[in-house]
């Protein structure tokens, strides 16, 4: 069922899924060597608790809720998303970074918010995705439904829904698939540095729930493509590399406006 382009696209597109984030933290480290190691783990820690456990025990409860309308979907998965994951920066600044507050330190820290959600969203997924392949091609995809569901109809169907979905995955899908991630760890750079400044400076909370905002609006075209509002996934992408591109430029001069204080720590490790 599954061809020689499935296997090697799923193998290269969750291989790009672990070293582009990897390489990321690893040369950022390099250039900016006073960047305070701790702060990739603590962005990639905080979207694991917040965005992986949290979020996802909220929508165990609300999507059976929400599924019936478009616009209740749409609205309750982009603010989701942007409470829970831009609730957890705050929380992190405010504790673990107290003492490392700097506009590096942030970066790092959406590096490793980003990188993590690109390693388990896509890498660990095709490359577990790769395991599914195999069993099917060794068994039969009769076979592999029937032992996997356990002779539960309804378990079977689906299951054997998602290994059609796994059959469609081709060079083409992975393209699309990692310039997402791109995309989206950028965008969670910029979130970064506009909590840090939110949580690090008097008078500038605001700018946490302007970053809550900013996250649900990009959530807001995926939402609409989940839906059937939006077709095309090229629409998808264009709307959130222009809405991201947008945001960087905002953040670049927010970092300028706001500069690090000068009694802020920077570790050196």
């Amino acid at each position: 069922m599954f061809t020689t382009e499935n296997i090697a696209a799923m193998a290269v597109g969750g291989l790009l899924a672990l070293i582009i984030p990897i390489g990321a933290a690893v040369v950022f480290k390099l250039k900016n060597r006073e960047t305070w190691l701790p702060s990739v783990f603590i962005g990639a820690g905080t979207f694991f608790v917040f965005a992986m456990v949290l979020e996802q025990l909220l929508h165990s409860v609300m999507l059976p809720i929400v599924l019936g309308s478009t616009a209740l979907y749409c609205v309750y998965g982009a603010l989701a998303a942007g409470v829970f994951e831009e609730t957890g920066r705050f929380i992190a600044y405010k504790t673990l970074m107290k003492k490392h507050y700097s506009t590096k330190n942030a970066v790092y820290t959406g590096i490793g918010h980003g990188g993590c959600e690109a390693i388990l969203l896509l890498g660990i997924t095709m490359l577990s995705n790769i395991s599914v392949v195999a069993s099917v091609n060794a068994l039969g995809i009769d076979e592999f439904v029937k032992i996997s569901s356990a002779g539960n109809p309804e378990l079977a169907e689906t299951v054997r829904s998602q290994v059609e979905a796994i059959s469609a995955i081709g060079f083409a899908v992975m393209r699309q698939s990692i310039y997402e991630r791109v995309v989206a760890m950028v965008f969670h750079v910029c979130m970064s540095v506009i909590v840090y400044k939110a949580a690090s400076q008097r008078g500038k909370v605001w700018l946490y729930p302007c970053a809550v905002v900013l996250h649900a609006l990009l959530d807001v075209p995926a939402a609409l493509y989940q839906t059937g509002v939006l077709t095309g996934i090229p629409a998808v992408h264009g709307i959130m590399t222009a809405f991201t591109a947008v945001v960087v430029v905002g953040t670049v001069v927010l970092a300028k406006k706001m500069p690090d204080k000068s009694g802020q720590q920077n570790a050196q490790l």
